[in-house]
């Protein structure tokens, strides 16, 4: 070997040891690692979508409050060419926050000090910005009301298998929240989920990757996992190269493929990017909210303060310029203060304002720290032939398709012929109280139990659960109400499931509603072996309209649907009655 050829290959030698991406390019090319999968590391990936690809556009989408008050710096770098941006720090903790606990405990004084560590990566990929956060802070670096809230599950729709999904995290949208998450760790069909094809939004999938493309998935035999919300978990090569293929991988698959069919139901309602569709929307909103009679405006339970509602004595609300205390909430005591602030200020007036639950009727004892109030509206505002939701301070889609379908679903519901006739609601009867009574006058065959509440073992908190307003003369549990808004026909129809499961599962209720029918008309038929049969839900629209799925809200029309099809899967008929006015 001459010197020359020697001199080459050290310098190729020392070029492989100062490059790690050629060396691997090297080895991928001449096979020497065939039997190990290229570098991944399990991250978290954020998408924003209107930024402008460069430098400054990254800097945009950063929560520069967070890092100012951390003092954390931004590096301006590049990866493999493409423009980046590297944030990262930490924050030290003097003392665990548990620490105090066992002190108490002991009596050992105890301090043990920690510090907490994150980073994100932003980079430019074509014409979209992503945002790799790691550590328990990255996430805290960028700020999410700018991210794609859908890019997470818009990737996983494509890119799993239907047949193995090992989590779902949904969320009811109605005017109650509930959020449920199911996991099955080796995975199971989609299906077996039961998922409701309305109301429930899928918030996260977690599932098998079947894309074959990422670096990930080559040359691994086993199952890679991969979770998708409004981020995305998966693991992103190591190598700079990779890295950006990886990403452009994952940018076609959003762009150019299509869902799988058994998870394209999932398409049908989802999160809205905050932007321009959305301020328009939130413009409407604060219209909405100063009229006398908000059309498709209601008020729901937030999720976090669901187990804490059936406790409250009273509602404290502290609205801008007002702060009361009130008994009972509905949507006139949320919307109370907004609508003194002028015009474009009401919506803004609902979010620096909070409600809180309290122990006791003054308003003086916290059961929760209090929620937004914007949080405790929903709202549903047209766009073209699809409809805007405003739920838990979010706006989602629900596109034309989904809609359609509903309607169908709950024109079929009220299409049903009834077997209860009820008199007309007339002028002379002013609310709910006197029109119950006037059908439950001596010798009609119904028993008046509006405001007669069931204290039971598993309802023993306030007054207790209505079994209905009206018990038919077949004992049918008749329930009435007014329309006009969405919150109360969708209590309506949950107090109808409520009650039926309390009179199917718990012999104390069954007992005491006997007990109750006895004593309000000793002569009515009914004993021990009552069983409900019949759920009848009683309606007189406003302005004297016939109900049709037309002019119930959205909401109430995915409430309608689910209390149907449990109670029909009870073996109980439901009967939705137009109570004439």
């Amino acid at each position: 070997m001459n010197q020359k050829a020697a001199n080459r290959m050290r310098e190729q030698a020392a070029g492989n040891r100062t490059d790690p991406r050629t060396a691997n390019a090297q080895r991928r090319r001449h096979g020497s690692r065939a039997s190990r999968s290229p570098s991944t590391y399990r991250t978290t990936l954020y998408r924003f979508n209107d930024v402008t690809p460069d430098v400054r556009g990254l800097r945009s989408v950063l929560n520069h409050r967070y890092l100012d008050q951390n003092h954390f710096a931004e590096t301006e770098t590049e990866v493999a060419g493409a423009p980046a941006l590297l944030v990262h720090g930490q924050v030290p903790q003097a003392s665990a926050g548990w620490c105090p606990v066992v002190t108490g405990l002991t009596g050992d004084a105890v301090t043990v000090s920690y510090s907490s560590a994150g980073c994100a990566l932003l980079v430019v990929v074509g014409d979209e910005v992503y945002a790799l956060t790691y550590g328990t802070l990255g996430r805290f670096m960028v700020n999410l009301d700018r991210a794609d809230p859908a890019f997470g599950i818009e990737f996983a729709i494509r890119a799993i298998e239907p047949e193995r999904i090992r989590r779902v995290t949904r969320q009811v949208l109605a005017s109650t929240g509930r959020v449920d998450r199911n996991l099955v760790p080796g995975g199971q069909p989609i299906r077996r989920y039961a998922i409701e094809e309305w109301g429930e939004i899928v918030g996260q999938l977690c599932g098998t990757l079947t894309n074959e493309r990422l670096t990930v998935t080559r040359g691994s035999t086993r199952p890679v996992s991969v979770a998708g919300a409004d981020s995305l978990q998966i693991a992103i090569s190591t190598d700079p190269g990779g890295l950006l293929d990886d990403l452009r991988e994952i940018s076609r698959v959003c762009a150019t493929e299509s869902p799988s069919p058994e998870l394209d139901f999932i398409t049908q309602i989802r999160p809205m990017r905050v932007g321009e569709r959305t301020t328009t929307l939130d413009e409407r909103l604060d219209e909405i909210i100063g009229l006398d009679e908000p059309v498709g405006l209601g008020v729901a339970v937030p999720i976090t303060q669901v187990e804490h509602e059936p406790f409250a004595s009273s509602y404290l609300v502290k609205v801008p310029p007002r702060r009361e205390c009130y008994s009972e909430l509905d949507l006139d005591t949320v919307l109370q203060g907004a609508r003194s602030q002028q015009p474009g200020r009401r919506l803004e007036a609902l979010k620096l304002g909070v409600i809180g639950l309290c122990a006791d009727p003054d308003g003086r004892e916290p059961l929760a720290p209090p929620v937004p109030a914007h949080r405790w509206i929903t709202a549903e505002v047209p766009i073209g032939s699809a409809r805007a939701l405003y739920h838990e301070g979010r706006w989602y889609e629900m596109g034309e398709k989904h809609l359609d379908l509903l309607r169908a679903e709950i024109d079929q519901i009220l299409a049903q012929p009834s077997t209860i006739v009820l008199p007309p609601w007339t002028s002379d009867l002013p609310d709910e109280d006197a029109y119950n009574r006037s059908v439950a006058r001596p010798g009609s065959g119904y028993v008046l139990l509006d405001k007669h509440f069931l204290r039971t073992r598993q309802h023993n908190r306030g007054p207790g659960i209505e079994a209905c307003d009206l018990l038919g003369p077949d004992n049918e549990l008749i329930h009435v109400k007014r329309g006009g808004r969405s919150a109360p026909l969708s209590h309506l129809f949950m107090q109808g499931e409520v009650a039926v499961d309390a009179l199917l599962h718990e012999p104390d209720a069954r007992e005491r509603l006997v007990a109750m029918v006895h004593r309000q008309q000793p002569t009515h038929r009914i004993d021990m072996t009552f069983r409900p049969s019949k759920v009848v839900y009683a309606i007189a629209p406003g302005h004297g309209n016939r109900l049709t799925a037309d002019n119930l809200f959205t909401f109430s029309q995915v409430v309608l649907y689910r209390a149907v099809r449990r109670l029909r899967g009870e073996n109980i008929d439901v009967e939705v009655v137009t109570i004439p006015t």
